[in-house]
Formats: structure tokens, sequence, C-alpha cells
């Protein structure tokens, strides 16, 4: 398997977010009904006082130009647990204008105030991650990818994929990480003297037991990057590597790369930088050989797409 398949293969799953899904359905699903709680969208008093029964067509219209993601998922919410009606006017990771009607809300007013602020909520935090994630790919750089930096879970890496991203691992069960604090539990247990030394214990346990997995391995030195590509080499079997590596500059990560290249085959072994990369530094990071950059501010500090509710 070619590099940019593993890549795909283990970094996308993108497949997996969408309301055709079971599992997916029960996660926003879940979101949604804590969203309605939490607001009491169903005790809204001004609506009740005001006693607004009668039926109506709401829109959804854009104040600025932005990817639109969410669609899908308020749609399938609202047709599932509400009696209102929602019709998008723009497919999820296209191009929205200012001015531009998104959507349109059908039913009773009431419902359609008493749930206004959580529909906008999901649309606004999707389409403002899709929309930086977007700015940033048109930067060419090699493949972006989020981060488990995600409050809204799912929805969030949803709305990576939409604006062209990797989702990366959706949860804690999907994909093997070796990150510093597993190195820091091994050390203490076995009284390993530096990460190194647990690095490579760490993959002791882990290959006989990952078959035909891709394992990856966070790495914050040089030692520890050739520690893990030597470790792996002389135990694999059918295992496939990423290594990350944290907090590099770029100048390091070129520096660390070019040895692990002199001394090992790097064809199938993907290779993933994070942490502090941004808008002003890729450019430099998209020429450093790294086949993925994974942004956590594309999810923890995403800028809302404006998008305003009228009757």
């Amino acid at each position: 398997m070619n590099k940019k398949s593993l890549i795909l293969k283990y970094f996308q799953k993108a497949d997996l977010l969408t309301t055709r899904k079971s599992d997916y359905c029960r996660s926003i699903t879940s979101l949604f009904k804590w969203m309605v709680e939490n607001d009491k969208a169903n005790s809204d008093l001004i609506s009740k006082l005001l006693n607004i029964q009668s039926h109506h067509h709401a829109r959804i219209i854009s104040r600025q130009e932005a990817i639109l993601a969410g669609s899908e998922e308020i749609s399938f919410l609202l047709k599932n647990h509400t009696q209102l009606s929602f019709t998008p006017f723009v497919k999820d990771g296209k191009s929205i204008k200012i001015g531009q009607t998104v959507a349109e809300i059908e039913g009773v007013g009431s419902e359609i105030l008493g749930l206004e602020r959580i529909v906008l909520n999901i649309l606004q935090r999707m389409s403002g991650i899709a929309t930086e994630t977007n700015n940033l790919t048109r930067q060419d750089p090699p493949f972006l990818a989020a981060t488990r930096k995600t409050p809204w879970m799912v929805l969030d890496k949803k709305a990576v994929a939409l604006g062209g991203g990797l989702t990366h691992r959706l949860s804690l069960a999907d994909g093997i990480i070796v990150k510093d604090n597993h190195l820091t539990f091994l050390r203490k247990k076995f009284g390993l003297k530096d990460d190194v030394l647990a690095t490579k214990k760490a993959l002791q346990f882990i290959l006989p037991k990952a078959q035909n997995q891709l394992v990856e391995v966070e790495v914050k030195t040089e030692k520890e990057a050739l520690e893990t590509v030597k470790t792996f080499n002389k135990l694999n079997k059918n295992n496939y590597l990423a290594i990350m590596f944290d907090n590099f500059s770029p100048a390091s990560f070129q520096s660390v790369l070019s040895k692990l290249g002199n001394l090992y085959d790097l064809s199938s072994v993907i290779l993933e930088a994070s942490g502090g990369i941004n808008n002003k530094n890729i450019g430099e990071w998209s020429k450093t050989g790294a086949d993925i950059l994974s942004i956590g501010a594309l999810t923890h500090s995403p800028h809302a797409v404006n998008l305003s509710l009228e009757f």
C-alpha cells in the first residue's frame, strides 16, 4: 500500500461521519438532546407569553463568505426530534456568500424560536471549522488533520473533513498512538531512565498484539525518532508506522528527517508534524517533507461563521 493510501485509510474517517451511520446518529442526537435540555428550549418564557402558535417560515442567512457545514446534521435532528422541517439550499462543503439564504425552517413559531440558538450554534461552529480548514488548504500544504482537541467531538471532525482536512482518530478506540504520558507511565513502572528506552519498551508491548494496524508514536527528540524507527523495523511483522513529531520547528524536523532518510526506508512511514502550526508558518511547514500537519486550533478555537435566523 502506498503512503497516500495509508494516510487516507487510517487518518480519514469522514465516511463514518454521516447520518447514514447509526453510531454517528447516536452521537449527534446525544449532543442535541443535551443542548435542548441545557438551554431549556421547551420552556422558552417569551414564546409562551406571546403564545406564538401559528405556522411560520424562517430563513437562515449568511452574513459573511464561508464554507457551509452542519446542514446534514440539522436536517436529521429536526426531522427526528422536533416537529420542524429544515430545507437546505446549499450543500455542505460549498461556499456561501454575504446575504445568501442557506436554508429555511418551517413549523410552529414558538418551536422555531426555542431551537433558534441551538440550530445556529451548530451551523456556525461547524461552518467556522470548515471555513478555517479550507482557508489553510488553499496554501497548498500536505494533508491537514484535526486533533482530539474537539469539544464537540465527531461534529468538529466532520466539519474539518468538509473543509478539506483529515479527521485523524475519531476516538481513543480508533487507532493506537503512544504519547508522552504513556512513556512516563512505562518509565516509572520499569525504572527506565528516559523516553528513548520507554519508546522501545512500548513498541515491544504493542507490536505483537496490534496485528495489521497502524501504530503511531509521538516523539519529542531526534533520539526518540531514531529509536522508534529502529525498534519498529526490528520487531514489526505486519503493522504500519506513523511518527508524530511534537513541537519541532520546521528546521529541526527537516534535520531529523534527513538523518532518518539516510538510515531507513521511509516510503511507508507516515510523518506527522504537530504543535504550533498555524497560518503564519504553514507555508514553511509545507516545504519540510511532512506528510500530515495536525492543527489543534482548527477545532479548539474556531471563529464561528456569522449566520442569522429571520422570520
